[in-house]
This record gives C-alpha cells, sequence and structure tokens, in this order.
C-alpha cells in the first residue's frame, strides 16, 4: 500500500500481510494526520499489546475513587475533545516530552485559556502517574513541560466593596435579598446555600450558626442529586452574623425543618442558570442604569461599574474579612479551604498588612541609598 508522508512529500510503500491490516493502518494513519512513521509504530506497539494513551486515560479514570459521577463524566469529555487525536493514538511507552509539547502547542493555537490547558495538563498527567505505577513506562513524560501562562491584563476575581455590594442588593428582586446577602455574608459556595435545608440552622446557639455537610452534584446522566461537599474541608459550621441571623431565623420559621431553606418563586431549589438569566444579570443592568422616579435615566445616581459573578461573592466575603486582619486560618475554615495555603494563594493580593509591611521595608531600603 502506497501513501504520502505529509513532512517529506514522498510517496511511502508499506506491505501487509491481509487486507485487515492494510484498514487498520489507513485507520491509524488518519488519526496520525498521515505521520506514517507514528503510524507504524502504533501497529507495532498494538501487535504487542502495549496499549495506546487514550486506552490507558480511560484506564485511569476507571480507577479513580471519591469522585463524583459528574466529575468522572467532564473528566471522559476532556479525554474525548482534547485528548483522543495523535496523542490518544500513541503507545503509552513511546510518548515523551516532544508529544506532550506539541499536544499543548495544539491546545494554544486552538484558543484555550491558560487555565483550560492547566486542567487538562493535569488530567493527563495524573494519568501518566497512573501508568507509571502500572507498569507501563518508567516515567511521567509531563515532568518539565511548561505551560502557557495567563496573558488576561485584569483580575479574574471581582471583589465588591460594601457600597458596591449595597447597590447591587438594592437593584435586586426583593424574593432573592436575603439570599445573595447569606451568600456574601457567609463565603458558601452556590451549590453549598441551594443545599441547606432549615434543620441545618442553629438558631438557638450563643452565636448562630449554619452546618454545612452537603452539595449540588452532577450525576453521570447529567441529572443534579445532593451529595458531600467538595472537600472534606468543606464539611463545616460557619457562625452568622447577628443582624443576618435574625433575618433567616424569621425566615425559616415559616418553613418545615426538611424543606430547603432557600426557595425559588416555586418553592423549588434555586437553579444558578435560571437565577442568572432572570436576576442576577437583570440586578447588574439595574445597578449600572439607575432610573429616577420617572423610569428616566439617573446621571446623578451613584452606578456600579464592575460586573461581578455570582462566585464574586464569594470572593467579596473573604476580601472583607481580610480588610478588617482577620487570620488565615479562620478565613480557610469559613470558606471550606482544603488547606490555608489554597486561601493565601488566592487571596494574598488582598492582604493589606502584608502591603504595607512590603512598603515600609522598600522604603527603608531606598532609604539608604
Amino acid at each position: 500500500m502506497r501513501s504520502v508522508d505529509p513532512k517529506t512529500g514522498k510517496q511511502v510503500s508499506v506491505p501487509f500481510d491481509s487486507e485487515t491490516e492494510a484498514r487498520k493502518y489507513m485507520t491509524v494513519l488518519a488519526t496520525h494526520q498521515g505521520n506514517v512513521r507514528q503510524s507504524l509504530v502504533t501497529l507495532s506497539a498494538s501487535r504487542r499489546g502495549v496499549p495506546l494513551v487514550v486506552e490507558v486515560l480511560a484506564e485511569h479514570i476507571d480507577l479513580l475513587t471519591g469522585v463524583s459521577p459528574g466529575q468522572l463524566t467532564r473528566y471522559r469529555h476532556q479525554v474525548r475533545d482534547h485528548m483522543s487525536g495523535p496523542l490518544g493514538a500513541t503507545p503509552i511507552d513511546t510518548v515523551d516530552l516532544r508529544h506532550v509539547t506539541r499536544w499543548i502547542q495544539g491546545l494554544v493555537s486552538q484558543g484555550l485559556s491558560a487555565k483550560t490547558i492547566k486542567n487538562l495538563h493535569g488530567l493527563f498527567s495524573s494519568a501518566m502517574k497512573t501508568a507509571v505505577r502500572l507498569g507501563y513506562r518508567g516515567s511521567n513524560p509531563c515532568v518539565g513541560v511548561t505551560l502557557p501562562k495567563s496573558t488576561a491584563t485584569e483580575d479574574a476575581m471581582c471583589v465588591l466593596t460594601h457600597a458596591e455590594f449595597r447597590l447591587l442588593l438594592d437593584a435586586m428582586a426583593p424574593r432573592y435579598r436575603l439570599f445573595i446577602l447569606f451568600l456574601v455574608g457567609t463565603g458558601l459556595r452556590w451549590s453549598e446555600a441551594t443545599a441547606l435545608q432549615v434543620s441545618d440552622f442553629d438558631f438557638e446557639a450563643e452565636v448562630p450558626t449554619v452546618r454545612v455537610t452537603k452539595a449540588w452534584k452532577r450525576g453521570a446522566d447529567g441529572t443534579d442529586y445532593l451529595g458531600a461537599p467538595k472537600t472534606n474541608r468543606s464539611r463545616r459550621t460557619v457562625s452568622l452574623p447577628s443582624k443576618l441571623a435574625v433575618e433567616l431565623q424569621e425566615m425559616c420559621s415559616k418553613l418545615k425543618s426538611v424543606d430547603l431553606a432557600f426557595q425559588n418563586a416555586r418553592g423549588r431549589r434555586i437553579l444558578q442558570h435560571t437565577f442568572w438569566e432572570t436576576n442576577w444579570t437583570a440586578a447588574i443592568n439595574r445597578a449600572q442604569n439607575p432610573l429616577d422616579e420617572n423610569r428616566l435615566p439617573d446621571d446623578s445616581a451613584p452606578r456600579l461599574t464592575k460586573r461581578p459573578r455570582i462566585h464574586d461573592l464569594r470572593h467579596t466575603h473573604a476580601s472583607w474579612l481580610i480588610a478588617i486582619c482577620e487570620d488565615l486560618p479562620t478565613v480557610q475554615r469559613r470558606l471550606g479551604h482544603e488547606s490555608v495555603s489554597t486561601t493565601i494563594n488566592i487571596y494574598t493580593h488582598l492582604m493589606p498588612q502584608q502591603h504595607l509591611s512590603a512598603a515600609k521595608s522598600a522604603q527603608d531600603a531606598l532609604d539608604l541609598i
């Protein structure tokens, strides 16, 4: 059988003992985008019983424990969408730095963000560690690969001041004002807050609290279910601001202990995408474009200039605590981070005392000049 090598432009003749082998070669050749050499390597590995990268990826995902069905499905979709091409068709024992680097370069050329590429690389690297442990290869080819850095010129995090949050709160539909007050007052994740039942609140304690023991998860079939929180540290007790606790107790007094604490107009769970479309973006638009009593644009009224995401209420909560110099372990426990290093990595730029100390040290050094 003859084919043309796309790199050299030369015609290459490859003999086969059977039509079945020839057809298999043509399939592999298409996967490797005409690369004759790599296609022959893959066929040789197949004859020797060496698994391909995509097979090892599948085995790695099947061996994962402590991962939700929804996350396993997302991993399989990532493999299908981003690792099933030439890299996936490569024998596991032949993958090297060049293969991984070319794959990363391909992801960059597709316009994927640095964060997405980092996540994909993390999955692939974990699978390669599994391949080493299973004896398929001797080392992890992902070690030493340089990942692209974000070119964003603005922070992904949008933190609101107290005045900015007030503008958003005033523009929010009355039904959901207590809900977003709760989010900014506790720092809970959306999946945790919307899973709370009335019985999770303790208003009789000296300091009212809410106990986080569950969160909404996505199942393998795409439906949601109540499961354990994101991490072990996410299972936690969070103290409630006193004024917020009073309003929450009044709300809960009208519900049964097994009811969801926060409900939509139909008495059901608040869905994030629906809330975003029908309430969140509308409130932001109103806060950014205030109207006077005649429903005309009011240029003299204060307006919100930022466009926060719902998750930014969690960041805002953390920033407010840090601004009053709350210790980081307390912030970590309140947010449910697995370690304090996570809290530091996310919020270190918001630590005023460290900035003051660093600025003073820099000035002391300049004074010596």
